[in-house]
Order: structure tokens, then sequence, then C-alpha cells
């Protein structure tokens, strides 16, 4: 049984389809990425496997029950989300935020448990900000923000995390960080699905990768399987070179410029 399952999933917006049957699986402790163009759909499909959208046909499939039947705690005990942005309306300090992470395992009214405060831990060092822990939100840096995320989804230790866009703001050392991060984890088993921009970083640290475009699932598979020239001119519309990297034995892109056409 795979993690998460996404079964002929449509959606539209204003009678404007923007994912068209949609199927993939998500195997257990695999690092998947989801590429594409800007308005392919990407982070459509991430708000619907978190259950922010709610799509007109198909099903998604959460630990083996309907996403839509799962009750808020039983999903947030299988499924951690890292949005690109998130507004609180409340200035809690880092650790205060990591803490957030601990709810959905905890009784009404129970105070953080020595585990609690174990988990928590770990996720502040995990996402390299343990030295932040007592600062305010309000004082942190775009990047430092987003680790503040990435850490609270960690503290939820939950066996599957979905993130959008989760190297937005983040300079290149900090973006290879939090990648290196998420392929140790999904190594340790945790299934982790990310919407990445950049294929080059894709394709160097996802095992497995889903192309969208125009609302449609166009390949999936491994990076030496999908990141084909004909394919990537298809759906970025410019022409590119796809070369082996220099010590890794995955393809990287490189962009072919184009003279005399107007930008």
């Amino acid at each position: 049984m795979h993690p998460l399952v996404i079964s002929n999933v449509s959606f539209s917006f204003a009678h404007r389809p923007v994912l068209k049957n949609i199927n993939a699986e998500f195997p257990k402790g695999t690092l998947t990425g989801i590429i594409g163009p800007n308005g392919s759909g990407k982070s459509t499909l991430v708000k619907i496997m978190s259950r922010w959208l709610t799509p007109q046909s198909g099903e998604v499939w959460l630990a083996g029950y309907p996403l839509a039947k799962l009750s808020h705690r039983a999903m947030a005990q299988h499924l951690a989300v890292v949005e690109q942005e998130s507004v609180l309306g409340i200035d809690l300090t880092v650790r205060e935020l990591a803490h957030l992470g601990r709810l959905p395992h905890q009784s009404l009214l129970q105070g953080a448990t020595p585990r609690d405060e174990e988990l928590v831990n770990q996720a502040l060092a995990k996402a390299g900000i343990i030295d932040l822990e007592g600062r305010h939100l309000s004082t942190l840096s775009g990047g430092e923000k987003q680790r503040a995320r990435i850490a609270t989804a960690l503290a939820q230790d939950c066996p599957l995390l979905v993130l959008d866009e989760p190297t937005a703001h983040l300079d290149i050392k900090h973006q290879m960080e939090l990648l290196s991060l998420l392929k140790s984890l999904s190594q340790e088993g945790m299934t982790i699905i990310t919407v990445l921009h950049d294929i080059n970083l894709a394709a160097l640290y996802c095992e497995r990768l889903l192309v969208l475009s125009q609302g449609e699932l166009t390949a999936k598979g491994t990076p030496l399987e999908v990141l084909r020239p004909p394919l990537i001119e298809a759906v970025y519309g410019c022409p590119v070179v796809v070369f082996t990297h220099p010590s890794e034995n995955v393809p990287q892109i490189s962009l072919v410029p184009v003279r005399g056409r107007p930008v």
C-alpha cells in the first residue's frame, strides 16, 4: 500500500479546468519532485493533497483511506504540509511555532510532554534553526521563516511530508542544504512530495519526477526517464540541451539562447 495515491483527480476554477484526470502513486521512502511551468497546476495539486481544495472528481487516498473521509486530526497524524506562505495572525517564537506541529498527537488540554520537547528539538536542529528558537517570526528573513515552517512540519512526526516550493526565498547554499535534508529523510523511510521550480535541483535530489503541463500529468518516472529534450521543450516552450551531471549520473538542463526573437 502506497502512503498516498491520487486517482483520476480533476479540478476546475470557475469552469476553467486546472487539473485533468491526474493519476499518481507515491511509494514509501521516496522523494518525488513535481515540476512544470507556472500555471500548470502544481500548487493546486498540493492543495488537493492537503485537503485545502476538494476535487470535482476522483479521489485522494491517504494511508489506504479516502482523504475526504478522514478527520482533520487523523489526517494530520499521517500528513504534514509546508505551504509557500502561511499567516497565523500571531507573532510566535520559532519554538512556539514548532510546538504547533505536536498538537495532532496531544489530547485536549494536554501540555507538552518530554517526547514532544524531544521531537521539537530534533526538528529545529534538522531545519538548522536551533539557534533561532527564541526569535519571533516577525524578526526573521523570508528564508528563516521557511525553515521555521519546515521545522514545524518535522515536529509533526508524520510518515508523509508535502511541500510547495520549499526552496523559495532560500539562497543556493540553503536550497541544497534543505534538499539534502529531504533526501536524508526519504532514505530514513519518510515519503516526501515537493513542488520545485528548479529542474536541475529536482533531478539532483529527487528519485522520481512528475511533470505537469496545462493541468495534465505529461510524464512521470526517474529523472533519466523524464528529462528529455522533446518533452522539456514541449512543456516549457524553449529549446534546451540535456547533459549528464559531471559527478552524478543524472540529467541536467541547459537553455539554448534564441537569437532575434522579441522578449
